[in-house]
């Protein structure tokens, strides 16, 4: 038997007028949030609130009481998951440009500003308690309170995909550089798949040098042009790291000849060599000169990053593999 809504009966009157800027701020974060470009991690949110971009805006439509009740009657749970993400978006980043055109729409100071979203955040927290105490979970949750608790930790995925993604250091490669990157990318995902090579299977099983995973990387740096600016994340140091490490490693072993990669990539052309600093002697020179450049300037950068240590300890396991 469904709940009753009969506790909407006992909401003031003036409710509506109390919870006008709460709806507004955490409506307008939340339309922020679901506008963010769709990933497995805003995918997941979607699915877990049912929102969307359309449903949000038709909310962000109440203008009275009586609308506000035909709501709650008609989706709480649209109702409550909007307050819900919004609250958790507005604790952070991706708040600040909804803040600044509140701010500037209201014409309030900073201080004022901060006095709102207190106020709203704790009105907000309060309603979310109340309606978990007469709303029906969604189909599959034993209890609404648990829910939140799902919708809390899928927000705090997309949260560290987020950080994930920021740039964290920029290059400027030379075309000489440029070349090896895209060499070396194009050699992690060419491996052949069923070669009994130790070496080659231990490359295959590392998370970064995935296929499906480097393809990003791969058209980035398609696209990119030698001098020009090229922002990394983490991640992606972390894969050209590795990528450039197995590619100095195959290079100085009979690797390519074994597996039958020998004639399949392109060597550095007689320009790009002489561009290499100092000039090397042969391609393979060439390659070994980039790779320990790149390597000491990650270690440069990144002394004491957890994620580059771990690489290191991963590529030097794959050593031992040749």
């Amino acid at each position: 038997m469904p709940p009753s809504d009969s506790w909407l009966d006992t909401l003031p009157a003036d409710f509506y007028a109390q919870l006008t800027h709460t709806l507004n701020l955490h409506g307008m974060a939340t339309l922020e949030l679901l506008s963010r470009p769709a990933t497995p991690a805003t995918d997941r949110i979607r699915q877990l609130s049912g929102l969307d971009t359309a449903t949000v805006q038709r909310l962000n439509g109440i203008s009275s009481h009586a609308q506000l009740l035909a709501a709650l009657r008609q989706e709480p749970l649209a109702v409550y998951h909007l307050l819900l993400l919004g609250g958790l978006t507005l604790e952070t980043s991706l708040a600040a440009p909804v803040l600044a055109y509140v701010r500037q729409a209201m014409g309030i100071t900073e201080e004022q500003l901060g006095q709102l979203l207190a106020y709203c955040q704790q009105l907000s927290g309060a309603f979310l308690g109340q309606l978990e105490e007469h709303v029906a979970a969604p189909a599959g949750a034993a209890s609404l309170g648990l829910h939140r608790l799902a919708v809390e930790e899928a927000f705090a995925g997309f949260l560290a995909a987020q950080m994930a993604a920021r740039p964290v250091a920029e290059l400027r490669p030379l075309p000489p550089q440029l070349h090896i990157m895209r060499l070396a990318l194009l050699l992690a995902v060419s491996l052949p798949q069923d070669t009994d090579h130790p070496f080659a299977q231990a490359v295959q099983a590392l998370p970064h040098l995935q296929p499906a995973t480097l393809e990003p990387l791969i058209a980035r740096l398609g696209h990119a042009q030698p001098h020009e600016p090229l922002p990394l994340s983490m991640p992606e140091v972390v894969q050209l790291y590795q990528a450039l490490q197995v590619c100095g490693m195959v290079f100085v072993s009979d690797l390519m000849s074994h597996i039958g990669l020998e004639d399949s990539f392109p060597t550095l052309s007689e320009e790009e060599r002489r561009a290499s600093e100092p000039a090397p002697a042969s391609n393979r020179e060439a390659v070994g000169s980039i790779v320990s450049g790149f390597t000491q300037w990650v270690q440069q950068h990144f002394p004491d990053h957890p994620e580059i240590a771990l690489a290191r300890q991963q590529v030097l396991a794959l050593a031992d593999e040749l």
